[in-house]
C-alpha cells in the first residue's frame, strides 16, 4: 500500500514538473495568437445513435416470440478556446427499451501542447483490454483487462504514457457484493483510483501494459487490475490479445486472483474475412475474484470461442456465417453450455452508417439446464431449458 502511495506521489510530481517545463517553454505573445484568440470559441457537436430490435423464438412447450429493444444516444459538445485549451461535455441515454433517459455523462477541460503532451481534469474514464467480439464489446460492462472506470480527477498523457488519479464516479464508486461474506458491500462515496498505462510500438507491433489500483479507504477494501493488451500485425493477419489480472483484498490470502486470457485473430484477404476468438479465465472455485455490478459481470463467462466467415459482396454489403460456443457461467463445475450458429449480414452504404442483421439458432448442450436452480449459476443468458431457441436481431448505428 505504501509502495502504491509513493508511486502515485512520484507520478504526480512528474506530471507537475512536465507541466511546469511546458509552461516555461511558451513563447512571448505575438499578434498572430492574439488574432486567433479574438476569433472566439469554436464549437463542435458530434454524436452516436443506436436503435436495435431483437426477437427470440422459443421452441418446446413455450412456442412464442419474445421481443426486446436496445436504444442508445451519445452527444458530445466540444469547445476549443485556443490552440492549447479546450473542453468537452457528454450526455448519454442508454436503455434496454425504446425510451432511454438522457443524463449527464461527464465533462473535462484539456490543456494540450503539441502531439505528445495533454493534461485533462474533470470527469474521466479508463478501460483496458476490451473484447472485439460483438456481444461483449461494450467496455462499460465487459473487459478481459478492466471495464470502464469513471473518475473525477486528473489525467496526464505524455507520448505513450497515461496516468490518471481521482475519486470514483457512478458504478465505479460502488463496491461489488458478489462475495458478501468476505467484503463489506455497503461501502460508498470514499473510493479513489490510480491508473497507469504505457503504449509503445516495436517493429509495428503495439503493446500496452497497464495497472489500476482502487481503494475504498477501509481495511482490505481494494482491487487491482493489471495486464497487457497487444495488437499484432503480420501481413493480412491481425491478432488482438489481452492478459488481465483481477484481484481483491490485496493483503489477504483470499479471494484468489482471477487470470483472464483473450485472443482474437482476424484474417483479411480482401473480399474474404475470417474472424475468430477464444477466451479463458482461471477462476478459483472456492474464493473467486468476480467484479460485478447489479446483473453485469466484468468477465461474462469463464470460457467461450467463436468463428465467423465473411464474404464482402461489394463496398456496402457483407454476408457472413457465425459459429460460437459458450459456457454461460463463471463456475467451471457447471454444464450450461450452448452452441450458436447462423448467418450475419452487414450493410454499410457510407462510413457513418452501420446496419447489422442476424438469425441464429442457440442449442443448449449442458445437462444442468434441466435443473430447477440452474439460474443461480448463469452469468450470461438464461435459456431456461435444453430446447433450441432462435434469435433474430436488427441493429442500426449512425454517427454524426
Amino acid at each position: 500500500m505504501n509502495t502504491i502511495k509513493l508511486t502515485a506521489m512520484a507520478f504526480g510530481l512528474a506530471a507537475a514538473n512536465a507541466f511546469a517545463q511546458s509552461a516555461t517553454e511558451v513563447q512571448p505573445t505575438t499578434e498572430a495568437p492574439k488574432a486567433a484568440e479574438d476569433k472566439g470559441v469554436e464549437f463542435n457537436i458530434s454524436g452516436r445513435a443506436e436503435v436495435d430490435a431483437y426477437a427470440d423464438a422459443m421452441t418446446g412447450d413455450d412456442q412464442k416470440f419474445y421481443h426486446d429493444y436496445k436504444t442508445q444516444l451519445n452527444l458530445i459538445f466540444q469547445a476549443k478556446f485556443n490552440d492549447n485549451w479546450s473542453a468537452q461535455v457528454e450526455i448519454e441515454g442508454k436503455a434496454s427499451n425504446e425510451e432511454p433517459y438522457l443524463h449527464y455523462k461527464g465533462a473535462y477541460v484539456q490543456y494540450k501542447r503539441g502531439d505528445n503532451f495533454a493534461l485533462k481534469f474533470g470527469d474521466l474514464a479508463f478501460s483496458e483490454g476490451a473484447f472485439s467480439y460483438y456481444y461483449f464489446n461494450d467496455s462499460t460492462i465487459y473487459a478481459a483487462g478492466m471495464r470502464e472506470h469513471e473518475i473525477r480527477g486528473v489525467e496526464l498523457d505524455y507520448k505513450g504514457l497515461q496516468f490518471g488519479l481521482g475519486f470514483g464516479r457512478g458504478k465505479n464508486n460502488d463496491r461489488t457484493c458478489y462475495s458478501s461474506e468476505t467484503f463489506d458491500c455497503s461501502l460508498y462515496g470514499n473510493s479513489y483510483d490510480i491508473h497507469l498505462a504505457y503504449q509503445f510500438d516495436i517493429a509495428g507491433q503495439t503493446f500496452r501494459p497497464f495497472i489500476n489500483y482502487k481503494s475504498w479507504q477501509e481495511k482490505d477494501a481494494n482491487t487491482l487490475h493489471a495486464g497487457l493488451h497487444t495488437d499484432l500485425i503480420f501481413g493480412p493477419l491481425d491478432i488482438h490479445a489481452v492478459y488481465g489480472l483481477h484481484a481483491d483484498r490485496l493483503k489477504k490470502s483470499f479471494p484468489n486472483a482471477t487470470h483472464a486470457f483473450l485472443g482474437e485473430p482476424t484474417l483479411n484477404l480482401g473480399r474474404v474475412i475470417v474472424k475468430a476468438g477464444a477466451f479463458f479465465a482461471i477462476i478459483d472455485d472456492d474464493h473467486p475474484t468476480i467484479h460485478e455490478t447489479f446483473y453485469d459481470y466484468e468477465i461474462p463467462e469463464y470460457k467461450f470461442a467463436f468463428g465467423e466467415f465473411d464474404f464482402k459482396v461489394n463496398d456496402a454489403f457483407t454476408a457472413g456465417f457465425v459459429g460460437e460456443w459458450h459456457t454461460n457461467t463463471l463456475d467451471d463445475t457447471k454444464e450450461l453450455g450452448t452452441v450458436t450458429i447462423g448467418p450475419r449480414f452487414y450493410f454499410n452504404p457510407f462510413k457513418k452508417l452501420e446496419v447489422t442483421a442476424y438469425a441464429f439458432a442457440d442449442i443448449p448442450v449442458g445437462d444442468d439446464w434441466e435443473k430447477e436452480d440452474h439460474y443461480k449459476w448463469v452469468s450470461t443468458y438464461d435459456y431456461g431449458s435444453k430446447d433450441i431457441m432462435f434469435e433474430f436481431g436488427l441493429e442500426t448505428v449512425f454517427k454524426f
